[in-house]
């Protein structure tokens, strides 16, 4: 089929596209200055006593902005904007179409490692919020362990025989476990989180790289 596009066609998608771009990265930045408030006023306040317009006047925007980015003052501290595993979930279903099963679970948990923000003092303080506050600590976990059971369902309707959902359960498992040694060496190296996935995920694959 012949490209009838004419050159204006290009020349204003590269404009589009950037300033696609540069909007979402000032809603993620956005985001991570609401998460940091949130973190900060829990550590000095305690969660009881923190609200969302509190997190919101911190960080410097309207509460209707708050909540344009989260749906309760719980997700803000954790960080944990409310469609994570919905997105996840769809973005696997597109990628086993066009690669195998293990192909598609790297490249969603590569995706999601991408949006964690590398910041030693941030992470150092969610730490201690998390302590303080056991009840968002049985919140992330129970999160985490949704946005697992959905992922191991799409890969179970993917895989063949009698243990498939075993299967299916074992590489999501290791898919995260990956993903939180990728984190690890990034803060302790100081590196980009997704470049240390993509060794971690090579020596995982072959046992003659050295990381």
């Amino acid at each position: 089929m012949t490209d009838t596009r004419t050159p204006t066609d290009t020349s204003t998608a590269a404009p589009a596209c950037e300033e696609l771009g540069l909007r979402e990265q000032k809603k993620r930045q956005t985001r991570l200055a609401m998460h940091r408030a949130a973190l900060e006023l829990v550590a000095e306040h305690g969660l009881s006593a923190v609200t969302a317009q509190m997190i919101a006047q911190r960080a410097g925007v309207s509460t209707r902005t708050f909540f344009n980015h989260w749906s309760t003052k719980e997700s803000a501290i954790l960080g944990v904007v409310g469609d994570e595993g919905p997105r996840a979930v769809a973005s696997l279903r597109e990628k086993l179409v066009v690669m195998t099963v293990r192909q598609a679970l790297h490249a969603v948990m590569r995706d999601g490692i991408a949006n964690v923000p590398v910041d030693p003092e941030l992470r150092d303080l969610k730490k201690r919020v998390m302590a303080k506050e056991p009840s968002l600590q049985s919140m992330s976990t129970g999160n985490l362990q949704a946005m697992q059971a959905e992922l191991v369902d799409v890969l179970t309707e993917s895989l063949d025989g009698e243990h498939a959902r075993d299967h299916a359960e074992i590489m999501v498992q290791v898919g995260f476990a990956l993903t939180r040694s990728a984190f690890s060496i990034a803060m302790r190296r100081g590196i980009d989180p997704v470049r240390a996935f993509d060794q971690v995920v090579a020596v995982y694959l072959r046992d003659d790289i050295d990381l």
